[in-house]
């Protein structure tokens, strides 16, 4: 795990002025693209690197120890070659990480946010889920919730904020 906190400290940095510049506000926000030249280093990344989408039982890792969590980004790549983060990524957020060395870039992350866990995901409404406004992960959630309590969730709008309640 030390090589992705200093993963997260090298992010981190080039969030801050993605932040400044207003491209992105909170993490979640932002997408990442890593290439590390060293073969090692890389093999261990693509084995945390997520799934595509937010779905419900993950396919790569167990949905937690990855690389999406522990950077608490919507997305991240990695990439075969500094070419792929150059041309994914304005060159004003990419550069060389001082912990790690490897080429990173930030940029919005594409999709839709997640009304539940803010995560944004390209899938949210597309499909035929129960809440068109929420990932296939937290639809899953809520529909288990609704089964153990019985309850209905919705989500009720007052003074022109929505907030989630159950009934």
């Amino acid at each position: 795990w030390g090589l992705a906190r200093n993963l997260r400290d090298d992010v981190n940095k080039l969030l801050e002025g993605a932040r400044n510049d207003k491209l992105i506000g909170a993490s979640l926000d932002a997408a990442a693209y890593v290439y590390a030249e060293n073969d090692e280093a890389r093999q261990l990344l693509e084995s945390l690197e997520s799934d595509e989408r937010l779905i419900t039982t993950p396919v790569k890792t167990n949905g937690v120890d990855d690389l999406r969590t522990t950077l608490m980004l919507s997305q991240v790549r990695v990439v075969k070659s500094p070419e792929e983060v150059t041309s994914a990524c304005d060159e004003k957020y990419t550069g060389v990480g001082e912990a790690t060395g490897f080429t990173i870039g930030v940029t919005k992350a594409k999709g839709v946010k997640c009304g539940r866990c803010w995560f944004y995901d390209e899938s949210i409404g597309t499909g035929d889920a129960v809440h068109s406004d929420l990932c296939e992960r937290c639809n899953d959630a809520i529909s288990k919730w609704e089964e153990v309590t019985g309850e209905t969730f919705e989500v009720v709008v007052e003074e022109g904020v929505a907030e989630p309640v159950s009934k």
